[in-house]
């Protein structure tokens, strides 16, 4: 099985950008489980690549 590798410097300051994005905007306040956001970011990050690649 193959496993991507993600630069993770990159990975942690797009969350923070998107942390202090979200402070801003408090329409999405939603009561979303961590781990669900996790996994819709890194399946974004995944199609991301395949677009680039």
């Amino acid at each position: 099985m193959h496993r991507e590798k993600f630069d993770l410097a990159k990975l942690l300051k797009e969350i923070d950008a998107d942390e202090e994005e979200q402070t801003k905007d408090f329409s999405q306040e939603k009561n979303i489980p961590q781990d669900t956001i996790t996994e819709l970011m890194l399946a974004h990050l995944k199609k991301k690549k395949n677009n680039i690649t």
